[in-house]
């Protein structure tokens, strides 16, 4: 029985749960679509979602996983041959070296979207009807201010833009910022929405993408104010973002006010550590590391799996799940034997 009142108390940090809860970022749709034996893809986007409910809550996952991408201009993109076990024939990567807005004519002449516009509000509450009992949403406006912002200049021109036209970047960012605001304060106090979450991937292997003042200049003002929309609504926020952090973590916690923290790399922080760093102040999700569910062996992800849960379970604020995505790459048999390590952590079957 899904009851969201248990990822909740986790959120919350309200004590040790019941049960540890399932968290996920997303399943890539061709995993879900081999566990759940589809072999037709939707017809339409209410089937699509149709689907994904039935999923998630026959794994046992008290939430649905729903970000919409904002009605920004379209980013550029490239694309290549997706090799992965359940490949969907080609991935999408977004342009790092140009984008949709290179000029401050650009940015003046650019679709901004009214808030009433600035994301399909509709599509939420035509999902959030067809929750079961007990099942909330964990999502809203996919894509933090940084993320956007390398996507519409792309990375390259952003960074260089930093120092050599530092209001132009400042006006890029406003005009982001304010739509995501918009957003979360429509989609936050929505009785569907359990949580409110994006993803603004801030860093990569060993430091943050933009340097901590740069972050602190352009970036987390915006972080801040959606985080207080949210809060404002009753509910928590979870952060979701990749790279190396640890510059910035107390900047996300103690100013900006993140309730939960998603997305972890052995390579950078494992997940047990994160949890005795940082687990007194925010809850802990995920961290079963994607490098490893895809290239061990299912025996080797459950041993994996439990010893992260006798890790992190103790004193509550922690869900089990990947350290990012179950991806069209990872074998289904390794992401089920994540979720039977739960189960005999639980002593069911």
């Amino acid at each position: 029985m899904t009851d969201f009142r248990v990822m909740d108390e986790v959120l919350r940090k309200q004590g040790e749960p019941a049960r540890i809860p399932l968290y996920e970022h997303f399943v890539d749709y061709e995993v879900v679509a081999d566990i759940m034996g589809w072999t037709q893809t939707a017809e339409d986007q209410i089937t699509y979602w149709k689907r994904l409910i039935e999923f998630y809550r026959q794994l046992g996952y008290d939430y649905l996983p729903l970000e919409v991408r904002p009605n920004f201009p379209v980013p550029q993109g490239v694309s290549g041959d997706d090799t992965a076990i359940y490949s969907r024939g080609t991935r999408n990567w977004v342009d790092e070296h140009q984008g949709p807005i290179e000029t401050r004519d650009d940015l003046e002449h650019a679709n901004w979207p009214d808030p009433e516009d600035a994301v399909d509000y509709a599509l939420f509450d035509e999902i959030g009807k067809l929750l079961p009992p007990g099942m909330k949403i964990i999502g809203g406006a996919s894509g933090g201010p940084f993320e956007h912002a390398s996507f519409l200049m792309g990375f390259e021109a952003l960074a260089v833009a930093i120092h050599t036209d530092p209001d132009f970047v400042g006006a890029l960012f406003e005009r982001i910022g304010q739509s995501l605001v918009a957003i979360a304060e429509r989609l936050a106090p929505k009785e569907y929405m359990g949580a409110y979450r994006y993803g603004d991937d801030l860093g990569y292997k060993t430091a943050t993408m933009l340097s901590p003042s740069h972050l602190r200049q352009y970036v987390f003002p915006w972080q801040e104010q959606v985080v207080a929309a949210v809060h404002q609504a009753g509910k928590p926020f979870v952060f979701h973002s990749c790279g190396q952090l640890a510059e910035v973590m107390d900047d996300l916690i103690e100013n900006i006010g993140i309730d939960a923290k998603h997305s972890f790399e052995d390579v950078i922080l494992p997940v047990s550590q994160a949890k005795e760093q940082y687990g007194d102040r925010i809850a802990i999700l995920g961290g079963i590391d994607v490098d490893f569910m895809a290239q061990r062996s299912p025996q080797e992800v459950k041993d994996y799996t439990l010893r992260t849960l006798e890790a992190c379970a103790p004193g509550g604020g922690y869900a089990l799940g990947s350290g990012n995505t179950i991806a069209n790459y990872i074998p289904v048999r390794n992401y089920l034997a994540m979720l039977e390590a739960l189960n005999e952590f639980h002593g069911t079957d």
